[in-house]
């Protein structure tokens, strides 16, 4: 707790560049955490690790726990920090480059020109950045395993669109998993597997999986297939139970409570049910995704306990909401209607008198002989959405 109130004094918590008129202030995160943690004295830091998780600041989080051998006898665990460091430098989205001050600010780093100096900055930070990480994810833990328990009958299945962070790509999914065989080292082999092989073996169905990090879902179809870069989760409510026991609704303590935004903590089990390839249009073109549906496990060392006991009647079973299978997943997510990208807007800032920054213009990052700027139609909290493939459409 002390070290977060550090990370606080020192800016790194939360995440500095949200926007005028959005996101939480301190005093408001502080009434949320004494309504949500009454038995804490430390109800403002718990209800803070779950805020700054639902900025950009995840990223940090993400890549530090992603990157990790979690396997190997040492302590603290190594990380990829090649990996990490293109990651960083590879961040392409609107405003989350590595020339923004405040983005690299979330890594304790300063703007880089190039991927030397990202790689240099990070060799001196990584120790630090680490311990960051390791602290803030155990807060956010702790925090989401207290929080109100959702109803499966309100939310039967839940969604998430993956992979996490765009310029991670597909190979990255597989070694988001515990049982990923990379975390045995060595340290200098790059924790990188193809999407083929993970899904052949350790993420195949049948199989159970082990996140390394906090996994977030929505409670829609489109919400998720919005963020998706390839890969379409979909949880299934939790077997005999009729509350998410492992899943935490959040949206009350996040940057905005216009996304329903549920997440899965570090160390959550998942049974693989089924992997189904499909198509679906995506930011006007056709893309392939890969559909997975799960069901959540109790955790190892379980000491939660679901609302329907042993003595439950039958017909209470039967009344539980439906499983979908991955054929009816597919089905939904080729119903998918991009109505957020059809809100893109393109600007010409020499063409009109207004302060193209007062609209919270980005600039294009080439030149379009129509266009110099663009808008979308929403927040992106710190996510690469399809809104950008629109983007990128404009230079195809």
């Amino acid at each position: 707790m002390a070290y977060i109130d550090q990370m606080i004094a020192q800016k790194f918590v939360p995440y500095q560049d949200i926007p005028a008129g959005k996101g939480k202030s301190p005093e408001q995160i502080a009434e949320l955490g004494k309504r949500l943690f009454p038995f804490s004295p430390h109800s403002f830091q718990l209800a803070m690790s779950i805020y700054d998780y639902t900025t950009a600041s995840f990223v940090r989080l993400v890549f530090l726990k992603v990157f990790q051998y979690t396997n190997m006898k040492t302590t603290p665990l190594p990380l990829d920090l090649p990996s990490i460091a293109q990651q960083i430098w590879e961040s392409n989205w609107g405003k989350y480059t590595p020339k923004d001050p405040f983005y690299m600010k979330a890594f304790m780093m300063k703007p880089a020109t190039s991927l030397e100096n990202v790689k240099t900055q990070l060799s001196s930070v990584a120790t630090e950045l680490q311990k960051f990480s390791d602290v803030q994810n155990r807060l956010a833990a702790a925090a989401m395993q207290s929080v109100p328990r959702t109803s499966v009958r309100a939310k039967a299945q839940l969604y998430s669109g993956q992979v996490d962070i765009y310029q991670m790509g597909l190979g990255r999914f597989g070694v988001e998993f515990l049982e990923c065989p990379l975390n045995d080292g060595p340290h200098t082999q790059p924790l990188s597997i193809e999407l083929d092989t993970a899904m052949a073996t350790y993420v195949s169905p049948g199989h159970i999986i082990t996140t390394k990090m906090i996994w977030s879902f929505t409670d829609t179809m489109d919400d998720a297939m919005h963020y998706s870069n390839g890969i379409l989760l979909v949880a299934n409510r939790p077997e005999g139970s009729w509350v998410w026991d492992t899943a935490s609704y959040v949206t009350p303590v996040s940057d905005s409570e216009a996304k329903a935004e549920y997440t899965f903590m570090p160390g959550s089990r998942f049974e693989v049910n089924s992997a189904e390839q499909t198509e679906v249009k995506v930011g006007g073109k056709i893309k392939p995704v890969l559909l997975i549906t799960l069901t959540p496990l109790p955790f190892a060392k379980d000491v939660l306990v679901t609302s329907r006991g042993a003595d439950a009647p039958v017909e209470a079973k039967e009344a539980l909401p439906k499983v979908l299978s991955g054929p009816e997943v597919a089905k939904l997510a080729a119903a998918y209607k991009p109505t957020l990208e059809q809100s893109v807007q393109f600007i010409n800032a020499d063409a009109i008198q207004e302060d193209v920054s007062a609209l919270g213009a980005i600039e294009l990052p080439q030149s379009h002989p129509s266009a110099t700027h663009y808008t979308l139609g929403h927040e992106t909290n710190g996510r690469r959405c399809t809104c950008f493939d629109v983007v990128d459409n404009l230079f195809a």
